[in-house]
């Protein structure tokens, strides 16, 4: 179990994804940072592993079903009492195993950096085409149609990719800042599917990789990159109509802020306010969605970012910039609302009733990324 106080793994070989690889090896290499700062980590193994020092190259074999510890010690990695220069890699010494940490299963290497303050960092190795088995399951349900799972490997693929930077110490992370990843418990066959017939598959603008955002639902309309966030735009990312998400339950939403919460994130920026007497969108960008909020105060007026509000009052609660209307209520304001996410790229909610509609992944992405090409990374 993943705890902050130490972490456990163990190595296993499910014979059903062990038989599903078929040479999924091949092809660019991903790093991904699966723990930043651990503690310590306590390794149970059921097979022989080894425990490579990089710097050295020699190998240290770890018995089949014993126990270690493992931590950091300043810039060494402590192996049961073995100083080790760090990084030190986790090999599996035959066959498909897979390292487990907690729920999840890993199929690549690890790697165990020693971290500042006796801590680790964890960074798995493994193929592009492997990663993509753990990103899609946790990034969209499996259940959904097929067509909008390959969309989704496509997508997810030309993301990473476009991360790959043998400067860093890593090239992804593995939570929503980036793409969730959860290691590959959840691969079943409809997954296995959707990787392999994309397989290799990007899309490219002017012959660069797009940077693929993708989010659960845009409420109407998608939003242009640099609205969300100040990019530069290219035309796949420039925000499209679209009516297909409409059936979908995260399509309207609507919360409620109390006066005081309010009152408080204005004064919090600075104003000296002590009654808000109104709340209003002052400012939209093209596609619908409010760029600034006007607060009327007793002190005047406060003009404040959107994106600001909704990081103060939380992304669940206040699930998109896209405001359809604000009511003044007892005790606060009611905010409506549609959509659910920043807005950028493919509207997973969309593309999952493009596809119930019978439109190809490839019409999807077209949709979505307008102008970009779909080609083969090579």
């Amino acid at each position: 179990m993943i705890r902050i106080l130490a972490l456990l793994l163990s190595l296993s070989l499910p014979a059903r994804l062990a038989a599903a690889d078929g040479g999924a090896d091949e092809g660019p290499r991903i790093r991904v940072a699966i723990a930043r700062g651990a503690p310590a980590l306590k390794l149970k193994t059921s097979s022989r592993i080894y425990a490579l020092d990089v710097k050295s190259g020699k190998k240290y074999l770890l018995l089949e079903n014993a126990s270690y510890d493992i931590k950091g010690s300043g810039d060494s990695v402590l192996v049961a009492g073995q100083q080790l220069s760090s990084p030190v890699k986790l090999l599996a010494s035959e066959g498909q195993e897979r390292i487990r940490l907690g729920k999840n299963l890993y199929k690549g290497d690890i790697l165990l950096r020693a971290a500042p303050g006796d801590r680790l960092d964890i960074i798995e190795y493994l193929s592009l085409e492997d990663y993509l088995y753990g990103v899609l399951p946790v990034e969209m349900s499996p259940d959904w149609p097929l067509e909008s799972l390959k969309a989704q490997a496509v997508a997810s693929r030309t993301y990473a990719l476009k991360y790959i930077n043998p400067a860093r110490d890593y090239d992804v992370t593995d939570g929503v800042e980036m793409q969730v990843y959860n290691g590959t418990s959840k691969v079943n066959a409809r997954i296995i599917e959707a990787v392999t017939t994309t397989r290799g598959e990007v899309l490219k603008y002017k012959g660069k990789l797009v940077t693929t955002f993708f989010h659960a639902c845009c409420g109407g309309h998608t939003a242009s990159a640099k609205s969300a966030w100040g990019e530069d735009v290219i035309k796949p990312l420039y925000g499209v109509p679209d009516p297909f998400c409409s059936p979908s339950r995260h399509s309207r939403w609507s919360f409620y802020a109390s006066s005081p919460d309010l009152l408080k994130f204005i004064q919090r920026l600075g104003s000296t306010a002590l009654k808000i007497k109104s709340v209003r969108v002052y400012r939209k960008d093209r596609s619908g969605r409010a760029a600034t909020f006007r607060f009327t105060t007793d002190k005047g007026v406060k003009d404040v970012p959107v994106t600001e509000l909704r990081k103060y009052l939380g992304n669940y609660e206040f699930r998109s910039t896209y405001i359809t209307g604000i009511s003044s209520v007892k005790g606060g304001y009611q905010f409506g609302g549609r959509g659910w996410g920043h807005g950028v790229g493919m509207c997973q909610e969309g593309a999952k009733y493009m596809a119930l509609k019978g439109r190809p992944y490839k019409k999807i992405l077209h949709h979505y990324y307008p102008g970009a090409s779909i080609t083969d990374y090579d």
